[in-house]
């Protein structure tokens, strides 16, 4: 037998399930990005980067999540399960992707280091601003170590108890990603959609695992007994299948094979798979997860393989079975016994992984099933695509630098003024990052200059990232104008920075921005107001004060 049993690396059915996860993966994330893109043409490609990254990962996870009960509640899934861990690295390489694209975009080329901002411009936690952001990393963490621990050498290092019970963490990660999400995105996308399809969802996962706990509740009713248990009538026991029972607080599996019955324990050593829910193949019982198989007599491994799992003594008394309580040390050989000969039934189609093709009822299944998955994939990432409302219309002409002449004033904030056909147009300038131009600025304040910079744009406000500053010798110093005081305000809206609401970032306001703009307002960029006039026309007023600090659960904002 040492000849005939080899290990199983890649085959062909593996294959074949990583090609069809990658390209759903991608045809989701494209499908995402693409529809943004087209139907919101304002929208910046960094954001749908982010977003589409997020949403491919969260459907996965469902997906994951909802392949266990679909498994347990119909054996037609098992083809899903089989291959699951790789959905699993998958999902962590998603959420990476996602995290490093949300800390570049969002926190790098601040003040502070791209992480410590991350963790700390939410600066007033409480009920009017959670940190959906602690969330995100929890459910980050998790899904990393997972990922990293999924291979068997963790395993075996780890023994399947404790392996399980660390991917166990994947419900708490689905928990804290369902509280980031509606913490945060579905604060700021107030379309009915994002908020139902969210509930959906862990509706489903919920109900899924419920009906599976409910269908398998008849197998563990029976009280722990000091005796021999009965756990059916033998002809109940179809040839190479088995009949779970529970004995003394543990699941075994009674197995017929040869018109011969041997009980085994129910958990297989791999992934404490069931193994009553397999059948015998080769004379060995084969684990319906993965293709484990041990012999049905001792409970051993083929040769070359080690794994042992515990056996159990059994009798036949009047045509019923009866198993003692009491677990035989692991790998232990109990005779069969006989029992009469039955009619053969006939027998569900069965798959085991390794096998490079599923029988054909399973395999049509598979298929119907995958599509379907494929499907609602692609098409949920459509409508949220076309659903997003927090685009604004603003733009930024990325890699397009435009040329200007004008006059630098340097309060509040540096600004370009400029003349054309007899009218005064103001450009707020900005410095690279997330960091203001008044250290460009300052040694031209008042100066004719000739600034070279990259333009963005959103109604009436121009910001200007500046390239390079060269002064206009041609021009004599321009004379300053006086400020007028215009009063005091009450100011009710959003703190904003100016370089991302003009487009440079968008959408650039809203929960799941305020912590770039934390990082904005503290490298120098202005500092406005986004609020509305009674018409619901959009105001801005430029906000300065020497003791200014953003503070973005604010609903009231006072200033000068």
């Amino acid at each position: 037998m040492s000849v005939a049993y080899r290990a199983v690396n890649w085959n062909p059915q593996k294959k074949r399930y990583d090609l069809i996860l990658a390209g759903g993966l991608l045809g989701t994330f494209a499908t995402f990005v693409t529809v943004t893109l087209l139907i919101h043409p304002t929208a910046t490609a960094e954001t749908a980067l982010i977003r589409g990254l997020g949403l491919s990962g969260f459907l996965l996870l469902h997906v994951i999540l909802a392949i266990g009960p679909l498994a347990r509640l119909d054996r037609r899934f098992l083809p899903l399960l089989y291959n699951r861990r790789h959905l699993g690295v998958s999902l962590g390489i998603l959420a990476l992707a996602h995290a490093s694209f949300v800390v570049v975009q969002y926190h790098a080329l601040g003040t502070v280091h791209p992480l410590v901002s991350l963790l700390t411009s939410n600066r007033a936690l409480g009920p009017a601003d959670p940190p959906f952001e602690y969330f995100g990393v929890f459910a980050l963490l998790v899904l990393v170590v997972m990922a990293a621990t999924s291979h068997d050498y963790w395993l075996s290092i780890l023994t399947p108890p404790t392996w399980k019970r660390l991917h166990l963490l994947g419900y708490a990660a689905y928990l804290a990603l369902v509280a980031h999400v509606g913490l945060g995105v579905l604060q700021d996308e107030r379309h009915p959609l994002f908020l139902v399809a969210t509930a959906i969802g862990a509706a489903v996962i919920g109900g899924l695992h419920l009906l599976a706990a409910w269908r398998e509740r008849g197998l563990d009713r029976n009280a722990p007994s000091p005796g021999w248990v009965d756990v059916g009538p033998a002809d109940a026991i179809a040839e190479g299948r088995a009949r779970i029972a529970l004995v003394a607080g543990e699941r075994v599996a009674v197995f017929r094979h040869q018109d011969r019955l041997s009980c085994v324990s129910n958990v297989c050593k791999h992934q404490n798979g069931p193994l009553g829910e397999g059948r015998i193949i080769d004379g060995c019982i084969t684990c319906p997860w993965h293709g484990y198989q041990y012999r049905p007599e001792d409970g051993t491994s083929p040769p070359p393989f080690t794994d042992r799992i515990p056996t159990f003594n059994l009798r036949v008394e009047g045509g019923r079975v009866f198993v003692n309580p009491r677990p035989n040390p692991a790998g232990t050989r109990v005779d069969p016994v006989p029992v009469a000969t039955v009619p053969l039934a006939p027998t569900a189609e069965f798959f085991v992984g390794y096998h490079s093709a599923a029988p054909p009822g399973v395999a049509r299944f598979g298929r119907g099933a995958t599509v379907t998955i494929l499907l609602l994939a692609v098409g949920t990432a459509a409508a949220f695509a076309v659903a997003q409302g927090t685009f604004q219309p603003a733009h930024f002409a990325y890699g397009k630098p435009t040329e200007l002449s004008g006059v630098i004033r340097l309060g509040p904030y540096p600004v370009l003024e400029t003349v054309a056909e007899g009218r005064i147009r103001r450009y707020l300038l900005a410095g690279p990052g997330k960091h203001g131009a008044t250290g460009l600025a300052t040694p031209y304040a008042n100066r004719r200059v000739r600034v070279t910079g990259t333009l963005a744009h959103r109604e009436r406000l121009n910001v200007l990232e500046v390239g390079t500053v060269a002064p206009d010798s041609s021009a004599r110093e321009a004379p300053v104008e006086p400020l007028v005081d215009l009063g005091s305000y009450r100011l009710e809206g959003e703190v904003v920075d100016g370089k991302c609401y003009a487009g440079v970032m968008n959408p650039g306001l809203g929960v799941t921005h305020r912590g770039c703009a934390a990082r904005c307002l503290a490298g120098g960029l202005p500092a406005l107001s986004a609020t509305r006039d009674a018409e619901g026309v959009e105001v801005r007023r430029t906000l300065t004060h020497e003791t200014l600090r953003p503070v973005f659960s604010s609903r009231d904002m006072r200033g000068p």
